[in-house]
């Protein structure tokens, strides 16, 4: 079995020759957050939830035109997939047949004050060309999806220019434009379903490898609350909660790696209080069942009873 910050996968079949192979990924209860790694705290379904969510998420995928590595729930929180190979290194070469492409895709609908936009901004780390006009309705609001590209396999996940991605990647510029289309897909499938059971998308991430014939599929699990920020009126559901939950802990980390300290070497981190640990669990699972066809009541109750125990609004989260 191997093991991420909050995935297991069981490899039922490896891949070979450019085929894609198979595997089990199960959804765990852990969760990490800002690349620290596992934090102490298990939530208690959060790992059912985010596979309910996923699992609907890839036969809106699906039925949309966007080719998945899904073949089946097997479990509540376990899927099957088609397995891709992993260069993690970047000894083999150019991205083919059969393989994952080494690079997270970040789509953003909006730039809320929460977004790492604003911070590389002040930082004067971001290319502002990269940066779609607003909406006609105004901040935060983007007129069209904003796509970026991210490292996957480094220490911390660094924000790189499409032509470092073509390098990263192992891919050639047609790559990455289609890509990057497909990422925009990916959003309006998500978008159109948030619009119709009552949340609002504001940004997320996807990734992609290739199939046997070199075509695109979305692989990992598009359409979770830990790879989108999904807000209700306003307040996000999603992992943002368990980041409110660490703050300062960004900060630590860049201080970490900054300093190249070891990983091995960080310093641990308390566990949360036993209700807010309750009330985030509370609300991945109601929104796994607002995702799923259930109705909103639930889970504004369930975001009162984390703003309760968190103490406080979440207002200074948004900027919506």
């Amino acid at each position: 079995m191997k093991r991420w910050s909050t995935k297991d996968l069981t490899v039922v079949r490896e891949p070979t020759d450019g085929r894609p192979g198979e595997g089990v990924m199960r959804f765990s209860d852990r969760y990490s957050v800002f690349d620290f790694g596992v934090l102490p705290d298990e939530v208690p379904g959060k790992g059912a939830a985010s596979c309910a969510m996923a699992v609907r998420s890839f036969e809106l995928f699906e039925a949309a035109g966007v080719r998945t590595h899904f073949l089946e729930q097997v479990a509540d929180d376990a899927i099957r997939i088609r397995l891709l190979d992993v260069d993690t290194d970047g000894t083999k070469g150019r991205t083919g047949p059969g393989r994952t492409i080494p690079l997270q895709v970040i789509y953003r609908l909006a730039l809320p004050k929460e977004s790492s936009v604003h911070r590389r901004a002040r930082a004067g780390t971001l290319d502002h060309a990269t940066v779609p006009a607003y909406a006609d309705a105004g901040a935060p609001w983007l007129s069209r999806p904003m796509v970026e590209f991210t490292t996957k396999y480094e220490e911390t996940d660094r924000f790189i220019s499409r032509a470092e991605a073509e390098r990263v990647g192992a891919v050639d510029a047609a790559d990455i434009a289609a890509v990057a289309e497909l990422a925009e897909r990916v959003a309006g499938v998500v978008d159109r379903h948030c619009a119709e059971v009552g949340l609002t998308l504001v940004d997320g991430k996807a990734e992609f490898g290739y199939d046997a014939d070199r075509e695109p599929i979305l692989i990992d699990h598009a359409g979770t609350p830990d790879e989108n920020r999904f807000y209700l009126g306003g307040v996000p559901v999603c992992k943002e909660l368990l980041r409110y939950l660490h703050p300062g802990l960004r900060e630590v980390v860049q201080r970490l790696v900054a300093d190249g300290v070891p990983r091995a070497q960080w310093p641990a981190q308390p566990p949360l209080p036993a209700e807010s640990v309750a009330a985030t669990a509370e609300v991945y699972a109601r929104l796994a069942e607002v995702w799923t066809g259930g109705d909103l009541d639930r889970l504004h109750e369930a975001v009162r009873r984390f703003q309760a125990a968190a103490g406080s609004d979440l207002d200074d989260r948004t900027g919506l």
